[in-house]
């Protein structure tokens, strides 16, 4: 049955399949970013309701010198500084882990202070607690070498998003390729959330009607062409888009989704277009 999941910032859709097999792998085996993950990391962001992003933000970006022995050094290092972080008075966090084209990782975060905290130690103390917090955990980490941004309300969240959190399991800094010869199949979570995040549940709309999957056709076709208008005079982001769907098997054509960051507005626009057409539009 062909399904679209309307996110507050972003959609996806598909045809579930009529029988899964798939056998998860345990977690202690995860080998770095997979297409599950990303898809996981990517539905969180979209359910995120900005306006209701209250505190103070901060996006940061932490680097090491040398690489941790193993992937547990690196996730006790990571704990140990969202330790720190708590007790400043953190009350949200998304985190990603990355890699660097010599095999060491590296930390993306957004994280929220409380106004109690930015009341009692100020903007500026703060910035400077999230550098000398790493630099103190890992002596080797160069603090020019660490990166902190104020999230300047929902744009600086969208900055941040886009820059650091949307990437594929092609990009170099999530490929497979990159992880240390020690960490391999041993990598553990690539990301992950903690604190009290605003977000809204994905809203489950049928696409199948009396006319078969049609609905389904056109909504996908909709979403192509509005990727392709919206990649106008960016000639990279232009050439993607137009492989957008581009399948040469036509039974997998047949099922093949999408996900997209597109706007609640542009969305809302997709659904009343094939409703006006006559397709079956069902929550």
């Amino acid at each position: 049955m062909p399904i679209v999941s309307v996110y507050r910032h972003g959609m996806t859709c598909g045809v579930a399949p009529a029988r899964n097999s798939h056998e998860r792998s345990p977690r202690g085996d995860v080998g770095g970013w997979s297409n599950g993950s990303t898809r996981r990391n990517t539905r969180f962001l979209y359910s995120i309701q900005e306006q209701h992003l209250d505190g103070l933000g901060f996006a940061v970006t932490l680097t090491l010198r040398d690489c941790p022995e193993t992937a547990e050094d690196w996730h006790r290092l990571r704990r140990a500084w969202i330790m720190r972080m708590t007790r400043l008075g953190l009350v949200r966090l998304h985190w990603v882990t990355e890699w660097q084209r010599r095999g060491v990782p590296h930390l993306h975060c957004a994280l929220w202070f409380s106004q109690e905290a930015v009341e009692r130690l100020g903007d500026t103390e703060l910035y400077m607690a999230i550098h000398k917090s790493w630099t103190s955990l890992v002596p080797s980490a160069l603090a020019r070498s660490q990166h902190v941004r104020e999230i300047d309300g929902p744009m600086g969240w969208f900055q941040y998003v886009s820059k650091h959190a949307a990437r594929g399991v092609r990009h170099y800094q999530r490929n497979s390729a990159n992880i240390p010869s020690g960490w391999q199949n041993r990598t553990g979570r690539m990301w992950g959330h903690t604190g009290d995040w605003p977000t809204r549940e994905a809203i489950k709309i049928n696409m199948e009607g009396a006319g078969g999957d049609g609905g389904f056709y056109a909504f996908r076709r909709l979403v192509r062409s509005w990727r392709i208008a919206d990649a106008r005079g960016d000639a990279a982001r232009h050439r993607i888009a137009k492989r957008v769907l581009r399948c040469t098997d036509p039974k997998l054509s047949a099922v093949r989704g999408l996900s997209e960051w597109v706007p609640e507005a542009i969305q809302e626009g997709f659904l009343a277009n094939l409703a006006d057409r006559g397709f079956s539009v069902t929550c």
